[in-house]
């Protein structure tokens, strides 16, 4: 079981960089899915939907994001990314230099549903490939469409592609975070079965990792397995509460 300081470090760094970690992919464990075609991938992101809904509030955020490394082996990296731009209806990937690393990038807004094309070069010969996927409850189908889209399309270019969910609504409520967390986490618990592995508590924030083995995104934390995380958050800015659900980890804002 990790430390309680490193729980609260990891936690911290969701809160604040969790764009970061989703370029520099998962580092402190292994990310493992149950199949990576596109069927496989519809129906994993569908069941970790039906679990998501069984949460109070209004959902405001719904990020898909796949990310992975990808090796050339002769391919042209500008053809590759305008033609992921143009698989996902896409504009033109614009040529950028970031830190001194070529980086293809392009974005999308399409009313309901936003879409990020990024394809990064780490070191020479050596790429990653990541496209997010976000909508609010009217482009869910949308997304879902677009996600089955990602992994045929990733795939068929040989990028070693494995994704993530993070699921976002938002209330008015009377309860305490502490207490918003326990009947969460009893209305979850009628869907899958949960143990929480690592707890971080802060004035406005509750976050814990569980232990979830019938869901099907893992990565591997120390000693133990985490498939979702959950956090409570209270903005005392707006006056209302945020619940947010990361399979297997929050890699939004909370």
């Amino acid at each position: 079981m990790l430390k309680v300081g490193m729980i609260k470090k990891g936690m911290i760094a969701i809160l604040v960089v969790g764009t970061v970690l989703v370029l520099a992919g998962w580092r402190y464990g292994t990310l493992q899915t149950n199949g990576s075609g596109s069927r496989e991938a519809e129906t994993a992101l569908r069941s970790l939907l039906i679990i998501s809904d069984q949460t109070p509030g209004t959902l405001n955020k719904l990020v898909v994001k796949w990310q992975g490394d990808w090796i050339p082996n002769h391919a042209d990296p500008a053809e590759m990314a305008a033609q992921l731009a143009d698989q996902l209806n896409l504009p033109i990937a614009s040529k950028l230099i970031e830190n001194g690393h070529t980086l293809y990038r392009s974005v999308g807004d399409h009313e309901d549903l936003k879409i990020r094309l990024n394809m990064m070069e780490r070191q020479a010969g050596q790429w990653y490939v990541v496209v997010q996927l976000e909508s609010s409850d009217k482009g869910r189908e949308q997304l879902v469409q677009l996600h089955k889209l990602c992994a045929e399309q990733l795939h068929s270019i040989g990028v070693q592609a494995q994704w993530n969910i993070a699921v976002q609504r938002s209330l008015q409520a009377k309860e305490s975070v502490d207490q918003l967390m326990k009947q969460t986490e009893a209305s979850l618990a009628g869907k899958v079965s949960i143990q929480a592995k690592e707890r971080y508590t802060d004035a406005t924030t509750v976050a814990v990792s569980y232990e979830a083995p019938d869901l099907p995104l893992m990565v591997q934390s120390g000693e133990h397995q985490v498939q979702m995380q959950m956090a409570v958050h209270e903005d005392r800015e707006h006056q209302d509460k945020r619940i947010t659900l990361g399979f297997p980890l929050i890699t939004i804002e909370y």
